[in-house]
């Protein structure tokens, strides 16, 4: 969580830190913020309870596949999609990047297959729709 401040945590999100970070400092003042918040032995009970529940939620995720929408925009908008000019990405490059970051194996490479049929299905288009036209065009 990048450019937040560690009282802005949530208390799952702390103990998430504690439980499998890896920077030393960050889970020092994540056990430092944790335990300031004076909390007691049944909200730390819930706490847990509900950590157990997001990482389930987590690892759920991450077996998941595609969702027809994903599917649909991996397909047909593999280079289509527009870039505003406040935003320095492009849609699927972005997707593509999530899915990496966060772990989501699966959904990676069906995005990549995905991607690669999409690029198969304009170029093949691309090609239909000329020879079409040269062949109306004799």
């Amino acid at each position: 969580m990048i450019d937040k401040k560690i009282y802005r945590y949530s208390n799952v999100e702390l103990f998430d830190i504690i439980k499998n970070g890896t920077d030393k400092t960050e889970i020092k003042k994540a056990e430092s913020e944790f335990n300031s918040r004076n909390l007691t032995k049944e909200q730390k009970t819930e706490i847990e309870s509900d950590y157990l529940k997001y990482k389930k939620f987590q690892n759920d995720r991450k077996d998941k596949p595609l969702t027809n929408e994903e599917m649909f925009s991996f397909f047909i908008l593999p280079f289509f999609t527009t870039k505003p000019r406040w935003r320095e990405d492009h849609f699927t490059e972005s997707e593509m990047e999530r899915f990496e970051k966060y772990g989501f194996e699966k959904k990676y490479r069906q995005a990549q297959k995905i991607r690669a049929y999409g690029y198969l299905f304009w170029f093949l288009l691309i090609i239909c729709a000329t020879l079409i036209f040269i062949k109306l065009n004799e």
